[in-house]
């Protein structure tokens, strides 16, 4: 009896050592600021690719997709806007996608990409100095 216990926790514990551990630096879990902002340039169906990206990486990723399409750019800067307007404030994450797009529009890659709205730079560099706040502190802001 000793030994099938055994056996079955010697069994069990090789199973988790084979497992891969699914962890925010590889992948797997999505950040629920990714998640809005992906759904707030109408793209929520890429939440499964994003998936894909460590969570450490996901706000240059976002950041290089708005960069690329001046239309999603423009909403996200409009969703942005929003939770600073009704927060004071934007969330760590944002920040981190606000900072990687101005970053790319002020590097060598800037010249390749289609110009943003006259409006839309100066604004992603007014946000990016705005306090940076948790997603609750902005998500129970919103409700009041």
């Amino acid at each position: 009896m000793i030994s099938v216990i055994l056996a079955a926790a010697l069994s069990a514990t090789a199973v988790r050592a084979a497992a891969p551990a699914l962890d925010a630096s590889s992948g797997g879990v999505l950040n629920l600021n990714c998640i809005e902002a992906l759904a707030s340039i109408g793209e929520p169906k890429l939440a499964g690719v994003f998936s894909f990206i460590a969570e450490k990486d996901s706000p240059a990723a976002f950041a290089d997709l708005v960069a690329h399409d001046g239309k999603a750019l423009k909403k996200y800067v409009v969703k942005v806007e929003q939770d600073f307007k009704a927060s004071g404030g934007v969330t760590e994450w944002d920040h981190e996608v606000l900072m990687f797009v101005l970053s790319l529009y002020s590097g060598p890659l800037g010249q390749t990409l289609e110009k943003p709205a006259a409006k839309v730079l100066p604004r992603l560099n007014e946000l990016s100095l705005a306090p940076k706040l948790t997603l609750e502190q902005v998500t129970a802001r919103r409700k009041k």
